[in-house]
């Protein structure tokens, strides 16, 4: 009995976390860039369940096998959904996106350089670009960018002034496991496990005047949560179930009438 109490409340608590999962990719529905999380799962190793027999000769005896019984499960790990959201054509010269699964922008935190595909920048009021939390973005030689009038931004991250000055190329990377980038926040990364990266060669497929959209789909995201409640209510009656045998064993042997 008690078995079925640690199985039910270890699959409550897996619910719990992929809740903590669905809320979070509900919430950021509207975020440029943002890149849906999966919680996956890991079941613990099964139990053989037998029955031991009786045979006809008092002294022998069988083992018969009844089948193998769960233990519960765990949170293994939350991946991310790397996909490509929809573009959405803005027509704002600050508005970049990238076209290419697995590459982002670079920027500057008071952390260090991080690593975003939310394009929705901007300029500050002393004209450099940053991104929607004021982090400044980086130049292919890891400087800020400086926007002076009117600018063209071609496909291969290259920055054209009206005025004819000194282009600048923004910086674009690609990781070589994308997936084991750590999340800093709700759109930018961080490298802290030192994944090789490398500049994206010929063509980065940088489109000024676009944003890309979440990958979540909020209707799958709203039926998934779903799941999840009615999976937490059946295993928490499981546990109120369990919790009442108990107590009906333990009455019954304690009890002297």
């Amino acid at each position: 009995m008690i078995k079925g109490w640690y199985t039910a409340a270890s699959g409550m608590m897996m619910q719990m976390s992929r809740q903590d999962v669905i809320a979070n990719n509900i919430a950021n529905t509207a975020t440029s860039g943002y890149k849906k999380q999966v919680s996956l799962s890991r079941a613990f190793p099964d139990m053989l369940i037998s029955r031991l027999e009786t045979t006809a000769d008092p002294i022998s005896k069988s083992i018969q096998a009844i089948g193998r019984l769960g233990t519960g499960v765990c949170l293994e790990n939350i991946a991310t959904d790397l996909s490509v959201g929809n573009l959405d054509k803005t027509d704002l010269p600050t508005d970049l996106s990238l076209a290419q699964t697995g590459s982002y922008f670079a920027v500057e935190t008071e952390q260090g350089e991080r690593y975003t595909r939310n394009g929705a920048f901007k300029i500050n009021s002393e004209g450099s670009l940053t991104d929607n939390q004021g982090n400044p973005v980086l130049d292919k030689d890891n400087k800020h960018i400086n926007i002076s009038g009117e600018f063209i931004v071609d496909r291969t991250g290259v920055i054209n002034y009206a005025d004819g000055t000194a282009t600048v190329t923004l910086k674009v990377l690609n990781f070589s496991d994308p997936e084991k980038l750590e999340r800093f926040g709700d759109s930018l990364y961080s490298n802290e496990k030192g994944l090789t990266t490398s500049v994206v060669p010929a063509n980065p497929d940088v489109l000024q005047g676009y944003l890309e959209h979440s990958n979540v789909n909020a209707i799958q995201e709203m039926v998934d949560l779903l799941s999840v409640v009615r999976s937490y209510e059946s295993l928490q009656k499981v546990v109120q179930a369990e919790d009442e045998t108990v107590g009906v064993a333990i009455d019954k042997v304690g009890s002297t009438s």
